[in-house]
């Protein structure tokens, strides 16, 4: 053998290695990308809307209750509340629905803490029947309401995040979907919502697989993004108002101008 000529094989385990590093890399690249893309193309949304509640601290709130550029929402409990039953009741409708029933229970003066432990079950499912599924929905309420009598607002916004998001799945009727749409927006904490949408368009772009788990991909937002409100809250809301538009039905993606 040429001792001037020496072949080097790296192991296999380290060339493995180094091919799933450029592959979270690009990962972690798309999904920062399809935020920008979305920013571009869409803007600020200013979610969560805040529809009942006005406190004179913010000139940004639309007449839809969206507020673009303001991330300090919510600015007291009763805002908060507000958020946390917009979560629930915005499962499986849409969002005029939810706005109508919200109103309902504030034209009726139902619309506070105090008023929803003391309100019937079937009393309460009739107030909020424009959002469907109200039967169920109005247990889901009542079931969140006992857990706020026993762990009040006050307490909960110092618990760490791990253990709230663990504390909250363990409500009858709050999925993870709930749980981080009520942990990013009422509690301003860094806990990516994923929906079918998220699923959808990034199935598309092939950056995961379908039926992926809901965990899987959240982790996956999770460890892309820097830990920024801004980009949390907004890149939902993005994934959302783009998702309406081309991903609501079959075939998913079609005339979608971004991808």
């Amino acid at each position: 053998m040429n001792s001037s000529f020496s072949v080097f094989i790296l192991p296999e385990y380290l060339v493995f290695s180094s091919l799933l590093q450029q592959t979270e890399m690009s990962i972690h690249y798309r999904i920062e990308d399809v935020f920008q893309r979305l920013m571009e193309h869409y803007g600020p949304q200013g979610w969560w809307p805040i529809v009942l509640t006005e406190d004179g601290k913010s000139t940004r709130r639309s007449a839809g209750g969206y507020h673009a550029g303001d991330y300090t929402y919510p600015h007291n409990d009763i805002q908060r509340l507000e958020i946390c039953l917009g979560a629930i009741l915005t499962q499986n409708t849409n969002w005029n629905n939810v706005v109508t029933a919200l109103k309902n229970l504030k034209s009726s003066g139902s619309f506070s803490f105090a008023k929803l432990v003391t309100i019937e079950e079937n009393d309460l499912a009739r107030q909020i029947k424009s959002a469907g599924y109200y039967n169920q929905k109005a247990g889901y309420i009542k079931n969140f309401i006992r857990y706020l009598k026993q762990n009040p607002f006050s307490h909960e916004k110092h618990q760490e995040t791990s253990i709230l998001r663990k504390n909250l799945l363990q409500i009858r009727g709050l999925g993870p979907e709930t749980v981080d749409c009520i942990l990013l927006y009422a509690f301003n904490r860094y806990s990516f919502v994923v929906d079918a949408y998220t699923q959808r368009i990034l199935g598309k772009l092939r950056i995961i697989e379908n039926n992926t788990k809901y965990e899987f991909v959240k982790e996956r937002f999770e460890s892309s993004l820097p830990k920024d409100l801004f980009i949390y809250q907004e890149y939902h809301a993005l994934l959302v108002e783009h998702g309406k538009r081309y991903y609501s039905r079959k075939p998913y993606g079609e005339g979608d101008p971004l991808f």
